[in-house]
């Protein structure tokens, strides 16, 4: 089978499960950004930035890999820049600090959180809107988007041929901006943000509408301005039912769900939400969008089964492999962890996933168990 052939299998079984369908088999997201060590051990994580175009090539060859080569996504190639990432932590009007700079070779990078809003700026934001406050939030913490510039188009071009010669899914995705809520929680920092929506509901709401107007408008042009996608990736994790109540939820968070997963429809796109947290008690909500709109990737916190339960109708559900469980777990662990997920489950709508992130310091074995326990399923 040539590699297009398989490509195009894969984007049909990966379509069927976006659409709460049923594919031939189940689809499997289990690529990692770390599988480069799975080739050679002795690279660090400060070779993601020092040396970027020989974590590519390692990448690509762990996807060829016994089991690895299962995978239906590509490999994580050119995912990550040192620009790329002072850029995702700007979202939140923070800084990075990266492994071989700030931090030990071997260490995952993590975000500085700054805080540099302050109170006046709600009104700043309602008086001249999101698009100023934003330049005036980055100059604060000594940001450029400037800075932040695609790889040459020649050495792109030579990845994309790479990796469409392993018959991965071609289908793509665009980032999108973080909900409004998690940005402003991080450019006034969490603990004056929650403050902040006791003392004066009224203003933030009021700033809150102003911010996800644009977002959303910002939204939906970034998509259709880039490479063709087919969803878009939305972040939540400081939102969930065990983290603020459902009378937060309701008056400050889910009104940006409700603007924005329509609009992404309506402009061709899904909604693909990477929920960290638990959102047990906040599901029920989600049932009003169209079915096969909306992507749920969530950890491990929620509950495969509580989501099922509540949208597994209406949506396709990734997950939920631990993290630690691909660490430090054993293969017949992890095996049997993803068997009764795949029985669980069912092939309706379901992708089997990490719960968020495949770890950098995942076992290749376990990782080949989880795979194996798709197929055999």
């Amino acid at each position: 089978m040539t590699p297009q052939e398989m490509t195009a299998i894969r984007d049909k079984r990966v379509r069927a499960a976006f659409n709460v369908e049923t594919p031939d088999r189940v689809p499997i997201f289990m690529n990692g950004q770390g599988f480069f060590k799975f080739i050679d051990p002795s690279a660090t994580l400060a070779d993601y930035f020092r040396r970027p175009e020989y974590v590519d090539e390692l990448l690509i060859e762990a996807a060829k890999l016994p089991y690895l080569c299962e995978m239906d996504q590509p490999p994580a190639c050119g995912t990550l820049s040192a620009a790329g990432q002072e850029a995702f932590a700007a979202m939140m009007f923070a800084r990075i600090r990266l492994p071989g700079r700030e931090l030990p070779e071997n260490t995952l990078w993590n975000v500085d959180e700054q805080g540099p809003m302050t109170e006046a700026d709600y009104d700043t934001i309602i008086a001249k809107g999101w698009e100023y406050v934003t330049r005036e939030l980055y100059k604060r913490i000594d940001f450029d988007p400037a800075r932040v510039t695609p790889p040459p188009k020649e050495y792109t071009d030579k990845l994309q041929k790479k990796v469409a010669e392993l018959g991965k899914m071609s289908i793509l995705s665009g980032w999108t901006p973080f909900a409004p809520f998690e940005c402003l929680s991080g450019a006034r920092k969490l603990n004056n943000w929650i403050r902040d929506l006791r003392r004066f509901p009224d203003k933030v709401r009021a700033a809150l509408d102003v911010v996800e107007d644009a977002v959303v408008e910002q939204t939906i042009k970034g998509l259709k301005a880039g490479p063709p996608v087919e969803y878009g990736f939305v972040g939540g994790s400081r939102c969930g039912s065990s983290f603020i109540s459902a009378a937060t939820f309701e008056r400050f968070y889910f009104p940006f769900f409700r603007k924005l997963v329509p609009a992404m429809q309506a402009a061709g796109y899904k909604t693909w939400l990477h929920m960290d947290n638990d959102w047990s008690g906040f599901l029920h909500y989600f049932r009003e969008f169209d079915k096969g709109s909306i992507i749920w990737d969530p950890d491990q916190m929620t509950g495969m089964m509580k989501i099922k339960e509540a949208v597994g109708d209406k949506m396709c559900i990734t997950g939920d492999v631990p993290p630690a469980l691909l660490s430090v777990g054993t293969p017949e662990a992890c095996y049997d962890y993803a068997k009764k997920l795949c029985a669980d489950m069912g092939k309706t709508g379901f992708i089997m996933a990490p719960g968020c992130s495949v770890p950098m310091d995942a076992k290749r074995e376990n990782v080949a168990a989880v795979i194996a326990a798709t197929l055999d399923s």
